[in-house]
């Protein structure tokens, strides 16, 4: 497996972490050239390593509740897959190494919409068995607003015309933004600082992961041993993509990313060989099929 350049990298990771950060900042963070950084990231767009987009906090799209399957299967796996990529509750979903060969992580409203979810895909042919994990809370989401708890925020018409633009074209300038929601420039930086601050959006620079073994990335499921905020903290320091508190066979669910297959088998090594983890249960995320922070959500009316 190769090698990604680290510079590139580096300049992708700042982006992951804001999607709108500045290239002239970056530039001076790296030791390098605005020029630099402008032709990595156009060449990142180009062979679709990295795409822009807003993500928009679940109590803004009337989602209440949020987990995670992996099916066991009799037969192919492609039918399974083109029904979970279709339904609307799913934000990812992967072919994984294993026994279960397929995942998806669904995101619903109120009850009994996780029920109905649930039984659509134990009903989808050739699935043996649904492994379920209800997320109690989720830690980390580097491609998503963590769930806010402010429901009595609202969004106006500008608002909401700017959001719809961002998930279009997460770079997308003021300007832009301006003539879309019909306000001033400033109006529409404003706007956007507001969103931002009270974590109602998040600009990201997801990165684009069908068919790209340079980027492999580790599910891992975890029994905790002692206290669960020794383990979270643990799990923290290894810089995951994603961290959530299940409830079912594991306590923590979490995936980690890196350039290469050897730094993931580290970060693995790193949590058996800790002692507030008692156990992890790893799958290889083979091929993402569907991972939609941003350009799939749908804010709810009112």
């Amino acid at each position: 497996m190769e090698h990604r350049d680290p510079l590139t990298s580096r300049v992708l990771g700042a982006l992951r972490e804001d999607g709108r950060a500045s290239y002239t900042r970056i530039a001076e963070s790296l030791g390098i050239t605005r020029k630099r950084v402008t032709q990595i990231v156009q060449r990142a767009v180009e062979h679709e390593e990295i795409a822009f987009t807003v993500s928009v906090s679940p109590d803004l799209l009337a989602l209440q509740r949020f987990g995670y399957v992996q099916l066991r299967l009799d037969g192919p796996v492609a039918p399974v897959r083109e029904a979970l990529v279709a339904m609307p509750e799913t934000t990812f979903v992967a072919d994984i190494s294993g026994d279960a060969p397929i995942d998806a992580e669904i995101r619903v409203g109120a009850d009994p919409h996780l029920q109905r979810t649930l039984d659509r895909i134990r009903g989808l042919p050739g699935v043996r068995e649904v492994r379920t994990h209800l997320y109690e809370s989720i830690e980390i989401n580097l491609y998503s607003p963590l769930r806010t708890g402010r429901t009595g925020f609202r969004l106006d018409a500008a608002d909401r015309a700017i959001v719809r633009h961002l998930q279009r074209d997460g770079r997308a300038s003021f300007l832009e933004l301006a003539t879309t929601a019909g306000v001033s420039p400033s109006g529409a930086r404003l706007r956007l600082a507001r969103l931002v601050r009270e974590n109602a959006v998040k600009v990201v620079g997801i990165p684009v992961r069908r068919d790209s073994p340079e980027l492999p990335t580790l599910g891992v499921g975890i029994q905790v041993s002692g206290d669960l905020e020794g383990a979270l903290a643990r799990v923290r320091s290894l810089d995951p993509e994603f961290l959530a508190v299940t409830i079912g066979s594991h306590e923590l669910i979490a995936t980690l990313a890196a350039d290469s297959i050897e730094e993931l088998i580290d970060l693995a090594d790193r949590l058996r060989s800790s002692p507030e983890i008692a156990g992890i249960r790893t799958w290889v995320n083979l091929r993402t099929v569907k991972e939609e922070y941003g350009r799939g959500d749908r804010l709810a009316e009112g």
